[in-house]
């Protein structure tokens, strides 16, 4: 068994797709867009939208895809968190920075009690990121 996060976007997911491969040196291994799917019928500027994408990066991946047309989504208000378990702290201090751009720190590099090194950030997408040195 294995969990695989899905991110929906509102028309933005190529570009959170392409942001989060550079950020975790991940690799897109597909992208398929609404113009594709001849079984949903969709407005026609959502032709190059992304209906289904995978990136995988160090044996995880994550999916993500635009939300359907008419259909608006948000993350919430932090009821959801990515967590990240780094290798190492150098790792872990060029996530931080990459996702910190555009977005906003909501708990500082810190070692609490259960962690070596911790870090929160809601990105420029509006994701929520703990990173981890357990």
């Amino acid at each position: 068994m294995k969990i695989k996060p899905y991110l929906s976007f509102n028309g933005n997911a190529e570009e959170a797709l392409t942001f989060y491969a550079g950020v975790f040196n991940g690799i897109i291994r597909e992208i398929c867009r609404y113009g594709e799917y001849k079984e949903m019928e969709s407005p026609a500027e959502y032709k190059d939208k992304i209906i289904h994408s995978d990136f995988d990066f160090n044996g995880c991946g994550i999916s993500m895809a635009d939300a359907i047309p008419g259909t608006r989504t948000d993350f919430g208000s932090l009821g959801h968190t990515i967590t990240v378990f780094c290798d190492t702290e150098q790792q872990l201090r060029y996530i931080y920075g990459k996702l910190s751009v555009g977005g906003e720190v909501k708990c500082e590099l810190s070692q609490p009690p259960y962690a070596k090194l911790y870090a929160e950030i809601v990105d420029k997408f509006g994701v929520l990121w703990a990173l981890i040195i357990e």
